[in-house]
């Protein structure tokens, strides 16, 4: 087997490869659920014990409850940590966890309690240390970053499918013979109504009508429907 060290530097790779997914907020709130103190981020319990059977091996470290204390609104355990080494127990030492009381659920809160405490004890180890480094903020908000959905974008109106395709101007391809030549005035096809442009076109008026223009008062132009 190999040495502790590189056992528990095996853990700790193993911890980092997992990244965001490893990695949690903590926080604290009041009865009010207002925040209390600064945010702190550390790694998942159940990544963590998962790492250590994985390396150690589950056979190979317990721990023992020696005290648990509820008070108002958290419960606080105080548990100490066993490894085996070559056939031995050692105790690598003791800590205390705490969690708060939600709802009342008391057993919840002891049983988070005993996790924190576990977690402070491997922290002795080594186990896990970038939480205590603070190194595991970045981790976590860089991820969560990248795990953000885009943007959404405006949606726009689809075509109706009635609507006239846009036609092309009425001066390009086919459609300039059916039109007549008139010297100074252009056309223009403006969604299906032919428009004639240029000055002086009341002058021309008989051209016009000729070629089945009518004067539209409202437009103040002469035009006629596309065919």
């Amino acid at each position: 087997m190999a040495p502790l060290q590189e056992q528990i530097q095996s853990i700790n790779e193993r911890l980092r490869a997992f990244g965001i997914e490893a990695i949690q907020e903590v926080k604290m709130t009041d009865k009010g659920g207002n925040q209390i103190g600064q945010i702190k981020y550390g790694f998942r319990p159940q990544y963590v014990f998962d790492s250590v059977n994985e390396v150690l091996g589950p056979e190979n470290w317990r721990y023992e409850l020696t005290k648990e204390e509820i008070f108002e609104s958290q419960a606080v355990a105080e548990v100490r940590l066993f490894l085996k080494i070559d056939g031995d127990w050692l105790c690598k030492g003791s800590h205390k966890g705490q969690m708060q009381i939600v709802k009342g659920n008391v057993g919840d809160a002891q049983k988070g309690a005993i996790t924190d405490a576990i977690q402070k004890c491997m922290s002795l180890l080594s186990i896990g240390s970038d939480a205590y480094k603070g190194l595991l903020k970045n981790v976590y908000l860089q991820g969560t970053q990248r795990t953000q959905p885009p943007a959404p974008q405006p949606k726009t109106k689809p075509a109706s499918k009635t609507s006239q395709p846009v036609e092309p101007p009425a001066n390009q391809g086919d459609t300039q013979a059916t039109l007549p030549k008139i010297a100074g005035v252009t056309f223009e096809n403006r969604q299906g109504v032919i428009i004639a442009i240029g000055e002086h076109l009341f002058d021309k008026k008989e051209l016009l009508k000729a070629a089945g223009f009518q004067w539209d008062k409202t437009g103040k132009t002469w035009m006629k429907q596309a065919a």
